[in-house]
Protein backbone atom coordinates (compact mmCIF):
# COMPACT_ATOMS: atom_id res chain seq x y z
CA UNK A 1 0.00 0.00 0.00
CA UNK A 2 1.68 3.10 -1.25
CA UNK A 3 0.43 6.24 0.74
CA UNK A 4 -3.04 7.81 0.78
CA UNK A 5 -5.41 6.93 3.44
CA UNK A 6 -5.87 3.70 4.31
CA UNK A 7 -9.02 1.49 3.70
CA UNK A 8 -11.15 1.53 6.63
CA UNK A 9 -12.81 -1.91 7.24
CA UNK A 10 -14.80 -1.83 10.06
CA UNK A 11 -16.39 0.95 11.61
CA UNK A 12 -14.10 3.37 13.95
CA UNK A 13 -15.21 1.92 17.53
CA UNK A 14 -16.21 3.66 20.97
CA UNK A 15 -14.02 3.52 23.51
CA UNK A 16 -15.28 3.57 26.95
CA UNK A 17 -12.57 4.96 28.78
CA UNK A 18 -14.16 4.60 32.33
CA UNK A 19 -15.19 0.69 31.66
CA UNK A 20 -10.97 0.72 30.84
CA UNK A 21 -9.50 2.55 33.56
CA UNK A 22 -11.85 0.32 36.13
CA UNK A 23 -10.82 -2.54 34.43
CA UNK A 24 -6.77 -1.80 34.45
CA UNK A 25 -7.55 -0.72 38.60
CA UNK A 26 -9.28 -3.94 38.59
CA UNK A 27 -6.00 -5.62 37.09
CA UNK A 28 -3.57 -4.46 39.28
CA UNK A 29 -5.41 -5.07 42.13
CA UNK A 30 -5.48 -8.54 41.22
CA UNK A 31 -1.59 -8.44 40.77
CA UNK A 32 -0.28 -6.42 43.73
CA UNK A 33 1.98 -8.43 45.52
CA UNK A 34 4.90 -7.77 48.43
CA UNK A 35 8.80 -9.17 48.38
CA UNK A 36 10.55 -8.77 51.70
CA UNK A 37 13.84 -7.49 51.72
CA UNK A 38 16.52 -9.27 54.49
CA UNK A 39 16.58 -6.12 55.88
CA UNK A 40 13.10 -6.43 56.46
CA UNK A 41 11.65 -3.49 54.21
CA UNK A 42 8.39 -4.82 52.28
CA UNK A 43 8.57 -3.47 48.82
CA UNK A 44 5.13 -3.22 46.55
CA UNK A 45 5.18 -4.19 42.88
CA UNK A 46 2.91 -5.86 40.81
CA UNK A 47 3.46 -9.42 39.28
CA UNK A 48 2.95 -9.82 35.20
CA UNK A 49 0.15 -12.21 35.99
CA UNK A 50 -1.31 -13.94 38.83
CA UNK A 51 -4.25 -16.46 36.91
CA UNK A 52 -5.34 -18.48 36.44
CA UNK A 53 -3.53 -20.09 39.05
CA UNK A 54 -2.78 -18.30 42.48
CA UNK A 55 1.32 -17.26 42.47
CA UNK A 56 1.56 -18.60 39.42
CA UNK A 57 4.04 -15.12 38.46
CA UNK A 58 4.58 -13.78 41.37
CA UNK A 59 8.42 -12.38 40.97
CA UNK A 60 8.80 -9.28 39.42
CA UNK A 61 10.04 -8.51 35.46
CA UNK A 62 12.09 -5.46 34.60
CA UNK A 63 10.36 -4.28 31.75
CA UNK A 64 7.14 -5.48 32.44
CA UNK A 65 7.67 -2.90 35.99
CA UNK A 66 8.80 -0.48 33.37
CA UNK A 67 5.18 -0.90 31.74
CA UNK A 68 2.97 -1.15 35.32
CA UNK A 69 4.54 2.21 36.29
CA UNK A 70 3.28 3.89 33.17
CA UNK A 71 -0.19 2.48 33.16
CA UNK A 72 -0.24 2.71 37.06
CA UNK A 73 0.22 6.98 36.47
CA UNK A 74 -3.69 6.88 35.26
CA UNK A 75 -4.50 4.83 38.03
CA UNK A 76 -2.27 5.58 40.91
CA UNK A 77 0.74 7.73 40.82
CA UNK A 78 1.79 6.78 44.49
CA UNK A 79 1.76 2.63 42.71
CA UNK A 80 3.41 4.06 39.99
CA UNK A 81 6.15 5.38 41.64
CA UNK A 82 6.32 2.50 44.44
CA UNK A 83 7.10 0.23 41.03
CA UNK A 84 9.49 2.42 39.92
CA UNK A 85 11.30 2.26 43.48
CA UNK A 86 11.01 -1.60 43.67
CA UNK A 87 13.21 -1.89 41.02
CA UNK A 88 15.66 0.22 42.27
CA UNK A 89 16.12 -1.66 45.13
CA UNK A 90 17.08 -4.22 43.53
CA UNK A 91 20.23 -2.27 42.28
CA UNK A 92 23.57 -3.63 42.96
CA UNK A 93 26.63 -1.40 43.30
CA UNK A 94 27.87 -1.74 39.49
CA UNK A 95 24.05 0.06 38.23
CA UNK A 96 23.04 -2.94 37.53
CA UNK A 97 19.54 -3.91 37.53
CA UNK A 98 17.94 -7.62 36.72
CA UNK A 99 15.57 -8.62 34.64
CA UNK A 100 14.11 -10.87 37.21
CA UNK A 101 13.90 -10.62 41.15
CA UNK A 102 12.91 -13.23 42.71
CA UNK A 103 10.16 -13.06 45.68
CA UNK A 104 11.67 -15.81 48.35
CA UNK A 105 8.66 -16.04 50.24
CA UNK A 106 6.74 -17.01 46.46
CA UNK A 107 9.19 -20.09 45.15
CA UNK A 108 7.78 -22.90 43.65
CA UNK A 109 9.91 -26.07 42.76
CA UNK A 110 10.39 -24.77 39.24
CA UNK A 111 11.68 -21.05 40.30
CA UNK A 112 14.16 -22.95 42.91
CA UNK A 113 15.31 -24.94 39.97
CA UNK A 114 15.93 -21.89 37.76
CA UNK A 115 17.18 -19.99 40.71
CA UNK A 116 19.73 -22.62 41.10
CA UNK A 117 20.84 -22.07 37.58
CA UNK A 118 21.94 -18.43 38.16
CA UNK A 119 25.24 -17.10 40.38
CA UNK A 120 22.52 -14.81 42.49
CA UNK A 121 19.80 -16.39 44.84
CA UNK A 122 17.72 -13.46 44.48
CA UNK A 123 17.76 -12.75 40.81
CA UNK A 124 18.84 -12.88 37.35
CA UNK A 125 22.53 -12.32 36.06
CA UNK A 126 20.21 -10.46 32.98
CA UNK A 127 18.99 -7.25 31.54
CA UNK A 128 16.07 -6.51 29.79
CA UNK A 129 15.38 -3.40 27.47
CA UNK A 130 16.06 -0.33 30.23
CA UNK A 131 12.53 1.20 29.90
CA UNK A 132 13.08 3.02 33.44
CA UNK A 133 13.67 6.19 32.42
CA UNK A 134 10.54 6.25 30.60
CA UNK A 135 8.61 4.80 33.70
CA UNK A 136 10.00 7.28 35.69
CA UNK A 137 9.18 10.28 32.94
CA UNK A 138 5.62 9.10 33.22
CA UNK A 139 5.24 9.33 37.00
CA UNK A 140 6.55 12.75 36.75
CA UNK A 141 4.86 14.04 33.95
CA UNK A 142 1.76 12.92 35.66
CA UNK A 143 2.56 14.69 39.28
CA UNK A 144 5.90 16.27 39.38
CA UNK A 145 7.71 15.54 42.51
CA UNK A 146 11.06 16.99 42.98
CA UNK A 147 11.46 14.39 45.94
CA UNK A 148 10.52 11.15 43.49
CA UNK A 149 13.41 12.76 41.16
CA UNK A 150 15.65 13.26 43.24
CA UNK A 151 15.26 9.77 45.06
CA UNK A 152 15.53 7.62 41.71
CA UNK A 153 17.99 10.01 39.89
CA UNK A 154 20.97 8.64 41.48
CA UNK A 155 20.04 5.12 40.78
CA UNK A 156 18.71 5.96 36.89
CA UNK A 157 21.90 7.87 35.93
CA UNK A 158 24.25 4.54 37.53
CA UNK A 159 21.86 2.18 35.97
CA UNK A 160 22.36 3.75 32.27
CA UNK A 161 26.13 4.49 32.92
CA UNK A 162 26.32 0.54 33.67
CA UNK A 163 24.96 0.04 30.26
CA UNK A 164 27.20 1.78 28.45
CA UNK A 165 30.40 1.33 30.14
CA UNK A 166 29.86 -2.77 30.12
CA UNK A 167 27.96 -3.49 27.04
CA UNK A 168 28.92 -1.06 24.55
CA UNK A 169 31.75 -2.97 24.02
CA UNK A 170 33.09 -1.71 20.52
CA UNK A 171 32.76 1.61 21.58
CA UNK A 172 30.19 2.18 18.96
CA UNK A 173 27.05 3.15 20.95
CA UNK A 174 25.33 0.13 20.24
CA UNK A 175 24.71 -2.08 23.41
CA UNK A 176 25.17 -5.96 22.83
CA UNK A 177 23.24 -8.63 24.22
CA UNK A 178 24.35 -11.95 25.40
CA UNK A 179 21.34 -13.74 25.57
CA UNK A 180 17.77 -13.38 23.80
CA UNK A 181 16.11 -13.07 27.19
CA UNK A 182 17.65 -9.82 27.64
CA UNK A 183 15.69 -8.83 24.55
CA UNK A 184 12.18 -9.47 26.15
CA UNK A 185 11.81 -11.48 22.91
CA UNK A 186 12.77 -14.62 23.86
CA UNK A 187 12.35 -16.75 20.79
CA UNK A 188 11.88 -14.51 18.04
CA UNK A 189 12.71 -15.69 14.70
CA UNK A 190 15.84 -13.39 14.36
CA UNK A 191 18.21 -15.40 16.95
CA UNK A 192 17.80 -19.11 15.21
CA UNK A 193 20.99 -18.12 13.51
CA UNK A 194 22.70 -16.91 16.05
CA UNK A 195 21.07 -20.14 18.71
CA UNK A 196 22.36 -22.58 15.88
CA UNK A 197 19.53 -24.66 14.09
CA UNK A 198 22.23 -26.43 12.22
CA UNK A 199 22.70 -27.68 16.48
CA UNK A 200 19.05 -29.55 15.46
CA UNK A 201 18.25 -26.58 18.55
CA UNK A 202 15.30 -25.59 16.66
CA UNK A 203 12.47 -22.97 18.13
CA UNK A 204 11.55 -23.74 21.73
CA UNK A 205 13.12 -23.01 24.95
CA UNK A 206 15.39 -25.67 24.41
CA UNK A 207 18.40 -23.25 23.13
CA UNK A 208 17.50 -20.88 25.60
CA UNK A 209 18.39 -23.00 28.94
CA UNK A 210 21.30 -24.53 27.04
CA UNK A 211 22.96 -20.96 26.61
CA UNK A 212 21.94 -20.36 30.24
CA UNK A 213 23.87 -23.52 31.05
CA UNK A 214 27.03 -23.00 29.19
CA UNK A 215 27.26 -19.62 30.33
CA UNK A 216 26.90 -20.72 33.92
CA UNK A 217 29.98 -22.95 32.97
CA UNK A 218 32.34 -19.59 32.45
CA UNK A 219 31.49 -18.69 36.11
CA UNK A 220 29.07 -15.89 34.48
CA UNK A 221 32.07 -14.03 34.18
CA UNK A 222 31.03 -11.60 31.65
CA UNK A 223 34.56 -11.27 29.52
CA UNK A 224 34.58 -14.86 29.39
CA UNK A 225 31.16 -14.67 27.86
CA UNK A 226 31.69 -11.98 25.50
CA UNK A 227 34.70 -13.85 24.73
CA UNK A 228 33.28 -17.17 24.02
CA UNK A 229 31.34 -15.75 21.02
CA UNK A 230 28.03 -17.86 21.81
CA UNK A 231 25.64 -15.15 21.61
CA UNK A 232 26.30 -11.63 21.06
CA UNK A 233 23.72 -9.65 19.33
CA UNK A 234 23.21 -5.34 19.08
CA UNK A 235 19.68 -5.81 19.39
CA UNK A 236 17.32 -3.63 17.42
CA UNK A 237 14.69 -3.03 20.18
CA UNK A 238 16.99 -3.11 22.94
CA UNK A 239 19.10 -0.34 21.21
CA UNK A 240 16.26 1.57 20.55
CA UNK A 241 14.49 1.63 23.57
CA UNK A 242 18.05 2.49 25.17
CA UNK A 243 18.36 5.63 22.68
CA UNK A 244 14.96 7.01 23.44
CA UNK A 245 15.88 6.25 27.26
CA UNK A 246 18.78 8.25 27.42
CA UNK A 247 17.27 11.16 25.89
CA UNK A 248 14.32 10.52 28.49
CA UNK A 249 17.14 10.97 31.05
CA UNK A 250 18.53 13.86 29.67
CA UNK A 251 15.22 15.67 30.29
CA UNK A 252 15.10 14.68 33.53
CA UNK A 253 18.29 15.58 34.29
CA UNK A 254 17.68 18.94 32.89
CA UNK A 255 14.27 19.20 34.97
CA UNK A 256 16.76 18.33 38.05
CA UNK A 257 18.97 21.16 37.33
CA UNK A 258 21.81 18.82 36.46
CA UNK A 259 23.21 20.68 33.14
CA UNK A 260 26.35 18.86 32.96
CA UNK A 261 24.38 15.04 33.58
CA UNK A 262 21.99 16.63 30.94
CA UNK A 263 24.61 17.05 28.69
CA UNK A 264 26.39 13.54 29.02
CA UNK A 265 23.45 11.56 28.42
CA UNK A 266 21.87 13.72 25.60
CA UNK A 267 25.17 13.06 23.68
CA UNK A 268 25.02 9.66 24.28
CA UNK A 269 21.52 9.96 23.08
CA UNK A 270 22.56 11.16 19.28
CA UNK A 271 25.40 8.56 19.21
CA UNK A 272 23.10 5.53 19.56
CA UNK A 273 21.05 6.83 16.89
CA UNK A 274 23.30 7.36 14.39
CA UNK A 275 24.59 4.12 14.95
CA UNK A 276 21.15 2.50 14.54
CA UNK A 277 20.27 4.72 11.63
CA UNK A 278 23.72 4.53 9.76
CA UNK A 279 24.63 0.79 10.41
CA UNK A 280 21.05 -1.22 11.27
CA UNK A 281 19.39 0.34 8.30
CA UNK A 282 19.08 -1.51 4.91
CA UNK A 283 17.78 1.18 2.21
CA UNK A 284 17.31 -1.75 -0.01
CA UNK A 285 14.06 -2.26 1.73
CA UNK A 286 13.39 -0.05 3.83
CA UNK A 287 14.18 -2.20 6.85
CA UNK A 288 15.97 -2.35 10.25
CA UNK A 289 17.84 -5.17 11.39
CA UNK A 290 19.76 -6.54 14.56
CA UNK A 291 23.34 -6.81 14.07
CA UNK A 292 24.95 -10.84 14.71
CA UNK A 293 28.12 -9.18 17.03
CA UNK A 294 29.91 -12.75 17.36
CA UNK A 295 33.52 -12.15 16.91
CA UNK A 296 32.97 -8.36 16.02
CA UNK A 297 31.19 -9.13 12.68
CA UNK A 298 28.40 -7.17 12.95
CA UNK A 299 26.75 -8.77 10.57
CA UNK A 300 22.92 -7.78 9.78
CA UNK A 301 20.27 -10.51 10.90
CA UNK A 302 18.02 -9.99 7.88
CA UNK A 303 14.69 -11.44 9.41
CA UNK A 304 12.21 -8.81 9.78
CA UNK A 305 10.26 -8.51 12.92
CA UNK A 306 7.80 -5.66 14.49
CA UNK A 307 11.26 -4.73 16.04
CA UNK A 308 12.10 -3.16 12.53
CA UNK A 309 9.68 -0.47 13.61
CA UNK A 310 11.14 0.79 16.79
CA UNK A 311 13.18 3.47 15.43
CA UNK A 312 10.84 5.47 15.20
CA UNK A 313 10.96 6.28 18.47
CA UNK A 314 14.44 8.17 17.42
CA UNK A 315 14.68 11.68 17.00
CA UNK A 316 16.78 11.94 14.14
CA UNK A 317 15.36 9.52 12.45
CA UNK A 318 14.90 10.86 8.18
CA UNK A 319 11.70 11.89 6.84
CA UNK A 320 12.60 8.84 3.69
CA UNK A 321 13.53 6.20 6.63
CA UNK A 322 10.00 7.00 8.44
CA UNK A 323 7.89 7.02 5.06
CA UNK A 324 9.54 3.94 3.76
CA UNK A 325 9.19 1.90 7.36
CA UNK A 326 5.38 3.15 7.47
CA UNK A 327 4.13 3.26 3.42
CA UNK A 328 5.96 0.28 2.67
CA UNK A 329 5.81 -2.14 5.76
CA UNK A 330 3.47 -1.31 8.77
CA UNK A 331 0.70 0.16 6.52
CA UNK A 332 0.84 -2.72 4.07
CA UNK A 333 -1.80 -5.25 4.60
CA UNK A 334 0.64 -7.58 3.17
CA UNK A 335 2.92 -7.56 5.94
CA UNK A 336 2.19 -5.65 9.21
CA UNK A 337 -1.76 -4.09 9.05
CA UNK A 338 -3.38 -6.74 9.92
CA UNK A 339 -6.96 -6.68 11.25
CA UNK A 340 -5.07 -6.49 14.92
CA UNK A 341 -2.00 -5.07 13.96
CA UNK A 342 1.19 -5.64 14.65
CA UNK A 343 1.80 -9.01 14.55
CA UNK A 344 5.31 -10.25 15.67
CA UNK A 345 6.37 -11.18 12.23
CA UNK A 346 5.10 -10.09 9.20
CA UNK A 347 1.99 -11.82 7.07
CA UNK A 348 4.56 -12.74 4.31
CA UNK A 349 7.11 -14.12 6.60
CA UNK A 350 8.13 -17.96 5.60
CA UNK A 351 7.49 -18.70 8.97
CA UNK A 352 4.17 -16.89 9.66
CA UNK A 353 1.31 -18.65 11.11
CA UNK A 354 -0.22 -18.83 14.80
CA UNK A 355 2.24 -20.02 17.25
CA UNK A 356 1.05 -20.74 20.80
CA UNK A 357 4.93 -22.20 22.01
CA UNK A 358 6.77 -19.89 20.28
CA UNK A 359 7.15 -16.10 22.33
CA UNK A 360 7.57 -13.05 19.87
CA UNK A 361 6.64 -15.76 16.69
CA UNK A 362 4.59 -15.14 13.47
CA UNK A 363 0.86 -13.41 14.03
CA UNK A 364 1.26 -12.84 18.04
CA UNK A 365 0.19 -8.72 18.79
CA UNK A 366 2.15 -7.86 21.81
CA UNK A 367 1.10 -4.55 23.77
CA UNK A 368 3.87 -3.41 24.99
CA UNK A 369 5.05 -3.18 21.04
CA UNK A 370 1.97 -1.93 20.45
CA UNK A 371 2.61 1.20 22.96
CA UNK A 372 6.14 1.38 21.62
CA UNK A 373 5.13 2.09 17.84
CA UNK A 374 2.04 4.60 19.04
CA UNK A 375 4.89 6.38 20.67
CA UNK A 376 6.99 6.50 17.27
CA UNK A 377 3.96 7.72 15.29
CA UNK A 378 2.45 10.14 17.62
CA UNK A 379 6.73 11.41 17.48
CA UNK A 380 7.00 11.14 14.08
CA UNK A 381 3.72 13.35 13.61
CA UNK A 382 5.07 16.45 15.56
CA UNK A 383 8.16 16.02 13.52
CA UNK A 384 6.62 15.63 9.87
CA UNK A 385 3.70 18.29 9.24
CA UNK A 386 2.68 17.30 5.61
CA UNK A 387 2.18 13.39 7.04
CA UNK A 388 0.51 14.39 10.70
CA UNK A 389 -2.93 13.84 9.60
CA UNK A 390 -1.46 10.37 8.34
CA UNK A 391 0.41 9.31 11.12
CA UNK A 392 -2.39 10.06 14.15
CA UNK A 393 -4.59 8.67 12.35
CA UNK A 394 -2.41 5.50 12.25
CA UNK A 395 -2.05 6.20 15.82
CA UNK A 396 -5.80 6.06 16.27
CA UNK A 397 -6.81 2.80 14.31
CA UNK A 398 -3.85 1.02 16.46
CA UNK A 399 -4.93 2.32 19.81
CA UNK A 400 -8.76 1.42 18.59
CA UNK A 401 -7.32 -2.16 17.59
CA UNK A 402 -5.59 -2.64 20.87
CA UNK A 403 -8.43 -0.95 23.04
CA UNK A 404 -10.60 -4.26 20.46
CA UNK A 405 -8.53 -7.09 21.76
CA UNK A 406 -8.36 -6.08 25.12
CA UNK A 407 -12.23 -5.44 25.58
CA UNK A 408 -12.59 -8.92 23.94
CA UNK A 409 -10.19 -11.03 25.12
CA UNK A 410 -9.23 -9.04 28.48
CA UNK A 411 -5.67 -8.47 29.59
CA UNK A 412 -3.88 -11.65 27.71
CA UNK A 413 0.10 -12.30 27.21
CA UNK A 414 -0.57 -11.76 23.38
CA UNK A 415 -3.22 -11.51 20.86
CA UNK A 416 -4.17 -13.35 17.35
CA UNK A 417 -3.24 -10.68 14.31
CA UNK A 418 -6.18 -11.84 12.35
CA UNK A 419 -9.00 -12.55 14.92
CA UNK A 420 -7.98 -11.00 17.56
CA UNK A 421 -8.67 -13.25 20.22
CA UNK A 422 -6.19 -13.22 23.61
CA UNK A 423 -3.72 -16.54 24.73
CA UNK A 424 -1.12 -17.58 27.46
CA UNK A 425 -1.26 -15.57 30.17
CA UNK A 426 -4.65 -13.92 31.81
CA UNK A 427 -4.49 -10.89 33.69
CA UNK A 428 -1.20 -9.90 31.94
CA UNK A 429 -0.52 -6.57 33.43
CA UNK A 430 1.79 -5.50 30.16
CA UNK A 431 -1.39 -5.13 27.63
CA UNK A 432 -2.78 -2.27 30.88
CA UNK A 433 -0.82 -0.63 28.26
CA UNK A 434 -3.40 0.49 26.22
CA UNK A 435 -5.15 2.62 29.14
CA UNK A 436 -1.66 5.30 28.13
CA UNK A 437 -2.65 4.94 24.80
CA UNK A 438 -6.10 5.40 24.78
CA UNK A 439 -5.04 8.85 27.30
CA UNK A 440 -2.20 9.92 24.88
CA UNK A 441 -4.69 9.87 21.94
CA UNK A 442 -7.15 11.77 23.49
CA UNK A 443 -4.41 14.28 24.58
CA UNK A 444 -4.19 14.67 20.56
CA UNK A 445 -0.47 13.12 21.04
Amino acid sequence: MDGGQLPETRVPISIDSDWLRNAVADLFARNRVTRRERSGRELAYHAPSLGPFPGRYPHQWFWDSCAHAIALCHIDISLARQEVLSLLAAQDEQGFIPHLVFNPARMRPLDQLVARLHPFPTHSPYLQPPALAQAVHAAQAKQPSREFLASVLPGLKAYYRYLSRTRDRAGDGLLEIVHSFESGKDRSREYDEVYGRRLGLGIRAAPMWVLVARQRSLGWDMERIFRSNIFRVKDLLFNCVYARNLSVLAQLCRDAGEDAEREEFAVQAVRTEAAILGRMYHPENGLFYSLDARRDADRPIKVSTVSTFLPLLLDSITREQVERLIEQHLASEAEYWLDYPVPSEPLDSPEAGWSRTGLWRGLQTWVFLNWFIFQGLLKQAQRFEAQRPRYRDLARQLTERTYEMVRMSGFREYYHSVTGKGDRALNFGMSALVLDMVNGLGQGG
